[in-house]
């Protein structure tokens, strides 16, 4: 599948329609399916500089302390229930497709991710279908050549191919990756 993420201020729903058309007709001329395209709509994360000019800054996000809570009893009300997902024997394929989008976000913003790290950051630590249900993501993902897996077991990672977002940074670390060629 391929994705292709557009960071945009303030795009109308009318806009984003036709830039989206455009862009999976332009794949599609390039002979990839229309049906495995998403075009994905970000806001936009951070200060953009071009040719050395402040093009665009964000204002800083107002920071709202929240008033500490008030003690609870040792008797308090039950933990809340799990989503139903996490639960139940089978996922849905849009519960899995939301996860494989969730995965593909967090190895963006982090660069690599072994299993065990990728189960704590979507919280599935304690979901006994997480291991193989992420295993099975995480080959998708190479099969379709959007991260490569290095090391074997429990020293496994896997790698985001591509622009790493950085939390430091208004600007994505580009991160090349040799090619991979066909000549013998």
């Amino acid at each position: 599948m391929a994705i292709v993420i557009i960071q945009s201020p303030n795009l109308s729903p009318d806009q984003k329609s036709r830039i989206g058309e455009r862009v999976i007709t332009a794949l599609q001329q390039e002979g990839l399916n229309p049906g495995s395209v998403v075009v994905l709509f970000r806001p936009e994360r951070g200060d953009i500089y071009m040719d050395g000019l402040l093009v665009q800054a964000q204002a800083p996000a107002a920071v709202v302390v929240p008033a500490p809570a008030p003690p609870r009893p040792a008797a308090a009300a039950p933990a809340p229930e799990p989503p139903a997902f996490k639960t139940k024997a089978r996922r849905s394929k849009p519960e899995l497709e939301d996860l494989k989008m969730d995965l593909m976000r967090i190895l963006q913003d982090k660069g690599s991710l072994s299993s065990f790290e990728a189960q704590v950051a979507l919280d599935l630590k304690d979901c006994d279908w997480a291991p193989a249900t992420l295993r099975r993501l995480f080959t998708e993902l190479e099969e379709s050549k959007q991260i490569t897996k290095s090391g074997q077991k429990r020293g496994t990672r896997y790698v985001w191919k591509g622009i790493v977002n950085t939390p430091r940074q208004g600007t994505p670390i580009i991160k090349l990756v040799k090619a991979e060629t066909d000549e013998a």
